[in-house]
């Protein structure tokens, strides 16, 4: 027996290193496709009675976006923004940034308050065709200057747009500040995949934590999939819209639209938001602890700390 397990160990190959699908850099088509029409939300899906849809659901089938002026009132904004403050009291680089966090709604619930803001999560489910989820708030308030990049690819491949993102303002934010910038009907676009952008990406890359211990690929990999992006966009010469608004003003994305956050261009970068990720409740089966607020609200828990 000794010699057999001599012998199998001697005739095992090591595995094959790691090598990039092909040379040279990836472009969009390597890194994404369309979704099956039939696993999409029923908004999206081709060859619908228009007819019976409403403004909103019209611009979201059209544009991938829709615009809510005045949406969130003072008294809901105040509460998370005077809890917002208190970050100035610990260090202005956190100031400026936020929460190292994904999910600082877990601890702070004036945020949580304001992105389950009952008429916001009306909106979305009535959009997206299903009440909503809410787990992931970015709270920096300056620009996060992250380059063209759909969400949708940060998710499993079940998620197939059933995501929504609200960008809301509070305070106004000026056309020099790195506002929001999108392209109206990219949302049609082929969708980003993540198990293709993964393939471009070393095993040990695909292991790195940032320090709140999330996975580092989603901004490692901005190196190949913005260029992509961009040859795509150059290819396409699509318009492009850039999103102002004042205090209480909410802009909603479809999860697979093309957007960024632009650099600021003025002297005072200061751009005061929450930017807050969903998705479609019953699309989320990986999220497997939920929690609700006292309107009834969903929201993920993962147990992060408030950092």
């Amino acid at each position: 027996m000794a010699f057999i397990d001599r012998l199998l160990r001697s005739t095992r190959r090591a595995p094959a290193p790691w090598a990039p699908p092909h040379d040279g850099t990836p472009t969009f088509a390597d890194l994404s496709d369309l979704p099956d029409p039939r696993l999409i939300p029923p908004n999206d899906r081709p060859g619908i009675d228009e007819s019976s849809l409403t403004s909103d659901q019209l611009a979201w089938r059209h544009d991938g976006v829709v615009i809510k002026r005045g949406l969130i009132p003072e008294s809901v904004l105040r509460p998370y923004i005077n809890r917002r403050l208190l970050l100035e009291q610990e260090s202005l680089t956190k100031h400026m940034y936020g929460w190292e966090t994904p999910t600082p709604y877990e601890h702070v619930p004036e945020l949580r308050d304001l992105c389950l803001y009952p008429p916001l999560m009306d909106a979305m489910r009535t959009l997206v065709g299903e009440p909503m989820l809410l787990h992931l708030v970015l709270t920096g308030w300056v620009s996060t200057e992250r380059n063209w990049h759909q969400d949708d690819y940060l998710n499993p491949p079940h998620v197939n747009g059933w995501y929504a993102a609200a960008w809301i303002a509070l305070a106004n934010i000026r056309d020099d500040a790195g506002p929001f910038e999108y392209i109206p009907g990219s949302h049609r676009w082929p969708l980003l995949r993540q198990d293709r952008v993964k393939r471009w990406m070393p095993p040990e890359d695909l292991a790195k934590r940032t320090s709140v211990g999330t996975e580092r690929w989603p901004s490692d990999s901005e190196s190949f999939v913005v260029p992509a992006v961009e040859a795509e966009i150059a290819a396409r010469a699509p318009e492009i819209r850039r999103f102002t608004a004042n205090a209480g003003d909410v802009l909603i994305w479809h999860g697979r639209l093309m957007h960024r956050g632009t650099k600021a261009t003025g002297a005072n970068a200061w751009r005061p938001t929450a930017i807050a990720h969903y998705s479609g409740l019953h699309h989320r089966p990986d999220m497997k602890r939920i929690a609700t607020d006292a309107n009834g609200q969903a929201y993920a828990l993962f147990d992060h700390p408030l950092v």
